[in-house]
This record gives C-alpha cells, sequence and structure tokens, in this order.
C-alpha cells in the first residue's frame, strides 16, 4: 500500500475533499487519539464516507503526526498493517475468492479447506489456519490468524466497497500484530497476495511468491538508475 507521507494535499483533497490539516483538524476536534484507530477509521467510513482505503490513510497520518508513533504502531502497543488494491470486478467474485477453496488454492495457498460460516474454521497445508469472526458477504469478512509461524494470535480484516467503472477497493487490515518485524513481514507477505489475487481475478493467471519477488526487484534496479 502506498505510504500515506508520500499522498500530496493535492491528492488527499481531490479523493476526500479536505487536505490532510483539515482532517487533522476534524479529527483534533472529535478526539480521534483517545478513541483509537479502529474506531477512528470506522468514524472517517460511517460519518464523512471514506473509502476503507482512505479512512485507514486518514487515520494512520493523523496518528503519526499526533502521537509520534512508530511505523505502523497503534495506542495499544500492538502493531498493524494494511494493504489495498483496486481490482476490476464485480464485489461477490472478488469477495468470495477469499472464501472458495478452489479459488484460495489457486491464487493464495495449497490445499485450502473452509467452512465458510461464522465460527467455522480454515486451514490450508501452508500452515494458515484460523476463525471466522464475521462474514458479510460481499463487504466484509474478518478472520484469526494462527499460523504458528508466522503472527499467531492476531486477527485479518477484508473491507471491499465497490467503485466506478465495475471497479472494487479491497482493503486488508491485520491487526494486533507484536513487533515491527512481525509488521514488516506481513506487510510483505500480504502485498504478494493482494497482487497475486487482482491478477488471478483479472486474468486468471496469479503471481507466484518467487516470480513476485523477482518483479520488485527489478523495478527497485530501475528506480534506483533513473535516480542515478
Amino acid at each position: 500500500m502506498t505510504n500515506e507521507r508520500r499522498i500530496t494535499d493535492e491528492a488527499v483533497r481531490k479523493r476526500t475533499g479536505k487536505s490532510w490539516a483539515q482532517w487533522f483538524r476534524v479529527l483534533d476536534r472529535w478526539g480521534a487519539v483517545k478513541k483509537g484507530h479502529k474506531e477512528t477509521a470506522r468514524y472517517l467510513g460511517d460519518h464523512h464516507g471514506l473509502e476503507p482505503w482512505w479512512a485507514q490513510m486518514v487515520t494512520v497520518r493523523h496518528e503519526r503526526e499526533r502521537a509520534g508513533r512508530p511505523l505502523h504502531q497503534r495506542a495499544s502497543g500492538a502493531y498493524e498493517i494494511s494493504v489495498s488494491r483496486v481490482i476490476a470486478a464485480p464485489s461477490r467474485r472478488v469477495f468470495d475468492c477469499f472464501l472458495e477453496p478452489t479459488d484460495l488454492s489457486k491464487w493464495f495457498a495449497r490445499g485450502a479447506s473452509v467452512e465458510a460460516r461464522v465460527g467455522g474454521r480454515y486451514r490450508n497445508r501452508d500452515g494458515d489456519r484460523g476463525e471466522f469472526l464475521a462474514i458479510r458477504r460481499p463487504k466484509l469478512l474478518r478472520f484469526t490468524w494462527e499460523n504458528p509461524r508466522h503472527a499467531p494470535g492476531t486477527v485479518v480484516e477484508i473491507a471491499i466497497a465497490a467503485k466506478e467503472r465495475g471497479k472494487v477497493s479491497a482493503a486488508l487490515t491485520h491487526r494486533k500484530l507484536k513487533s515491527r518485524r512481525d509488521a514488516a513481514k506481513m506487510k510483505a507477505a500480504w502485498s504478494w497476495a493482494m497482487d497475486s489475487l487482482r491478477s488471478y481475478v483479472e486474468t486468471g493467471r496469479p503471481i507466484g511468491v518467487e516470480e513476485w519477488e523477482r518483479t520488485r526487484k527489478k523495478a527497485g534496479s530501475r528506480a534506483t538508475r533513473r535516480a542515478g
């Protein structure tokens, strides 16, 4: 996901109707620092009509400016990351790719098994497993994340919102991460996963982790050469 510090005043005003300074005044008056990240993001969506991705961006930027917290850290001391992609597909198609074992086994993990109900379990051969906490098709999915090797005891939420011209915004947030290192690892992992999902939905072809890493390294090398 784009670093919110790189988003200009012009860009945030164009997409949300307010500049960074104006949003900071709104959140200061509302008391966002004391109310916390989750409640603030919900407030921006429910009362100001921001899409999930922009609600996260404004919330994180305000937290950084007002509380001086490290990257990804929240008021509780835990860490949280978000990754968002715009996908050219209907909301239900994107949502179902997180629940249908056949789809999951193609774009995300091997041997996916899913009980698609609140309280149901999911698992795959890569060690990912957990329990569904909320399923509100086609807008919201929340589940525990209990991979013993990668950030167990955490929670993942996916929010899907319709956009113009048959596209949707899919925003994934991973909460309750215990360290900056966990946050960095899961940020990279979910960035790959969301790129793979987008490619799979739009073209029928997922992106493997190794291919994704090679592409990212090549892009980084090109950017370095241009800068030089």
